[in-house]
């Protein structure tokens, strides 16, 4: 079994979901970027440049690359030293992210190590599943708009995600599995997906 798990997918896949139930099915560590931006905004002692950074992305500009690896390394390194697992949730949005964290592995000595799983759903199921959330609870999220939701599949839904997949499948690390299906289902082909690696 692999000790890098990297989840990919559009908006409103579930990869979220996945990635909880992998950590703790198989006790890895959990390495999602929102979390490790918000783990550095309540870190009094962390790096005045890092919080610059961050402060920088809540006025609105985007988080830059340099920020997103120092602290996802950093974490990956710590919990691979250590003989654990990791699984990646919504790390990789872009190709330069792709190579960057690939040429870490290959540092790391683990690039042997990594597997790739797209968890696909259509862009048409994404409005589906937000447009159901929104009925159940309410907006809870600026992308909870429709509009907004329709600009960010142009910048991360499958047609944008596709030169990724062929990256990792060019590298013969990419399983693929349906995330239309019910819960349960995806995450037994999940199970499967991660177990044969």
């Amino acid at each position: 079994m692999k000790k890098i798990i990297i989840l990919l997918g559009v908006p409103g896949s579930g990869k979220g979901t996945q990635a909880k139930k992998i950590a703790e099915r198989y006790h890895y560590a959990h390495i999602s970027t929102g979390d490790l931006l918000r783990t550095l905004e309540k870190d009094e002692a962390a790096d005045s440049g890092d919080r610059q950074k961050l402060a920088d992305m809540k006025a609105g500009k985007l988080v830059q690359d340099e920020l997103i690896y120092k602290l996802a390394f950093r974490e990956i390194e710590k919990n691979i030293s250590a003989g654990r697992g990791v699984v990646l949730d919504g790390a990789i949005r872009s190709m330069e992210q792709a190579r960057a964290y690939e040429d870490f592995f290959e540092e790391l000595g683990a690039a042997d190590q990594a597997l790739a799983i797209e968890i696909h759903i259509d862009d048409e199921t994404v409005m589906k599943r937000l447009q159901t959330r929104v009925e159940m609870f309410g907006k809870q999220r600026p992308d909870d708009d429709p509009a907004v939701m329709q600009e960010r599949l142009k910048q991360q839904g499958n047609a944008a995600f596709a030169p990724i997949l062929e990256y990792y499948e060019s590298l013969g690390v990419l399983q693929r599995v349906d995330g239309e299906p019910p819960i349960e289902e995806v995450e037994e082909s999940v199970r499967k997906a991660v177990e044969e690696s």
